[in-house]
């Protein structure tokens, strides 16, 4: 039996198994139908090595290699770039193409934004707690992305951009996760090591190799502020993608729930990030309003029948956007999503519902027309 050793984009997590995995020696390791649920499963199988039968791998990509290719679906791309870009940044110092694999996720967000931008931000607000920390550095990429990109910024300084995003916290990786579902007060010793992560960050990257200066300096200050009260060094003198970098990186924390406090309603997020980003003073405030939204796609509303809506695309209006009903105003889910138009003064959005409390599962590919099974 000739092996074949499978890859991170071979395998994903919440997907049951295409082949019988293997070990080098050909000793069964998971049966073909076993579902990986978390991505430490994942990266073990992938440092221990993961093969499959040639025969077995060749049939099952020639059975399903030619309707993925004809379908598009950018929430399975958005999850897949979730996976590559874990464990990229776990192996960052090991790993030799660490710079050219970041270049190529952050290409992947500018094309995924180019090509459908309300998905990407219903990704983001409905992103799973639990993964914070990588999710975290995505979200705040996809933000800077559209802000940057509206302020008319080349691409590839916008890729810089991307990149001092998706590696903001690496010097706090590990800690970022155990934060997110800590319910208590950061201790002593953590606080100490939020302070020296942009440092560490700074040493990480160029242990992997990376020396684009402007790309440094953005991890170095992106918890600089002007007024000289941010850290670690209290220095007011910041670089613009520092401050692009900050402001969304605070944005996306107030909109992500974590286990010591709920989601900030993206309303009120978007409200507060634009009055301490300065209101009309700063042109990075007004698009960050303008390109996520009040009701941004993916948020929970309540429409003015009584009825719970899901938020699908922004609209002309930042009040106006494109939801979907998913329950009755008597509180009973739909068996399908029944489009409203949120002009209409019957169908208006009255308030934002808390993600909590909605209980209702959704197919986001169907919804957004991606998935046409």
């Amino acid at each position: 039996m000739k092996q074949l050793q499978l890859l991170a984009e071979h395998v994903k997590i919440g997907v049951p198994l295409l082949w019988n995995v293997r070990d080098r020696a050909g000793n069964l390791l998971l049966s073909r139908g076993y579902t990986l649920q978390t991505e430490a499963q994942l990266h073990s199988l992938l440092q221990r090595g993961m093969f499959v039968d040639e025969a077995e791998f060749r049939r099952q990509r020639a059975a399903s290699e030619k309707p993925r290719q004809q379908a598009f679906d950018p929430i399975w791309l958005w999850s897949d770039l979730h996976v590559k870009l874990s464990l990229l940044l776990r192996d960052n110092v090991k790993d030799p193409d660490f710079a050219d694999k970041l270049m190529q996720l952050s290409m992947l967000i500018q094309f995924l934004a180019e090509r459908d931008a309300d998905v990407g931000i219903f990704v983001m607000m409905q992103a799973d707690a639990a993964k914070y920390a990588v999710l975290h550095s995505m979200h705040t990429a996809v933000i800077c992305e559209l802000i940057s990109k509206k302020l008319g910024v080349p691409d590839e300084d916008r890729r810089t951009i991307i990149h001092a995003a998706l590696t903001m916290n690496l010097g706090m990786f590990e800690l970022q996760a155990i934060l997110a579902a800590q319910s208590t007060p950061p201790t002593e010793r953590q606080r100490a090591d939020i302070q020296a992560h942009p440092a560490r960050s700074v040493a990480m990257l160029k242990q992997a190799g990376v020396t684009h200066p402007e790309w440094l300096r953005a991890v170095a200050e992106h918890h600089e502020t002007p007024d000289g009260k941010g850290y670690p060094r209290g220095i007011t003198d910041i670089s613009m993608i520092a401050e692009l970098v900050r402001h969304a990186d605070v944005f996306g924390a107030k909109i992500s729930p974590r286990a010591g406090r709920s989601a900030l309603p993206p309303n009120r997020a978007a409200r507060d990030s634009f009055l301490a980003m300065g209101g009309n003073e700063n042109p990075m405030a007004a698009m960050l309003v303008k390109e996520i939204g009040i009701y941004p796609p993916g948020a929970f509303v309540r429409l003015g029948n009584g009825e719970v809506a899901i938020v699908l695309r922004r609209g002309q209006l930042a009040t106006t956007p494109l939801v979907y009903s998913i329950i009755s105003g008597a509180g009973v889910p739909y068996m399908e999503p029944v489009r409203r138009d949120t002009a209409r003064k019957d169908f208006a959005i009255e308030s934002i519902v808390p993600r909590q409390s909605v209980m209702v599962r959704i197919n986001p590919s169907r919804l957004f027309g991606y998935d046409k099974g």
